[in-house]
């Protein structure tokens, strides 16, 4: 049995070992003449151009202040999202506390359950305004504090024995507090 013609020997060797220092010889003149047309020296005096120093300082300021007026635009929007969610858990809120209340003062059968439900929803409207605090503004977010606060005495106000003068102050406390909220979300 004869053998075929192995790859990579005889002529094709010859002809990857040529073009290989073709290429070889190639980068070295090109490195030369980098080297060489980079050793020439400049005369003369370094000194800055004021022009050019002056435009690049006005781009960048420029540049600062678009970066802090868009993130203040930001946070701005952030905090305003913020106030509608507010708003609205807050209508939601206050919808499960009044149908407590009126079934408290009807002396319904079903006011033990609808005392779980707004104490259950006070609690949980006020976790979500402790996660809330960090998107609003320091004004806000002490409202905010202030409100998870009234709200969790609430809760805890509705799941015992009250009078009517208790529930009545802490809610007086609890809607002077979210008028105080609307006023600084309106004037975001």
């Amino acid at each position: 049995m004869k053998a075929g013609p192995v790859r990579g020997s005889g002529k094709s060797v010859d002809r990857y070992r040529r073009r290989g220092l073709v290429v070889a010889i190639g980068a070295l003149t090109v490195g030369s003449v980098v080297i060489v047309g980079c050793s020439g020296a400049v005369e003369g005096s370094p000194t800055p151009n004021r022009v050019q120093a002056a435009a690049y300082q006005a781009e960048v300021t420029a540049s600062i202040a678009a970066s802090s007026s868009k993130a203040a635009a930001d946070a701005v929007e952030t905090a305003f999202q913020t106030c509608e969610e507010l708003i609205r858990r807050s209508k939601d809120d206050v919808a499960v506390f009044n149908a407590y209340i009126d079934a408290n003062n009807n002396d319904e059968s079903d006011v033990t359950s609808k005392a779980q439900a707004a104490a259950s929803s006070a609690d949980e409207f006020a976790g979500w305004l402790d996660t809330a605090t960090a998107d609003v503004p320091a004004s806000l977010s002490g409202l905010f504090g202030d409100l998870a606060d009234n709200l969790r005495s609430i809760a805890g106000v509705v799941k015992r024995d009250h009078s009517p003068d208790e529930i009545n102050s802490i809610t007086d406390t609890t809607n002077s507090i979210r008028d105080s909220i609307r006023t600084e979300c309106g004037a975001l």
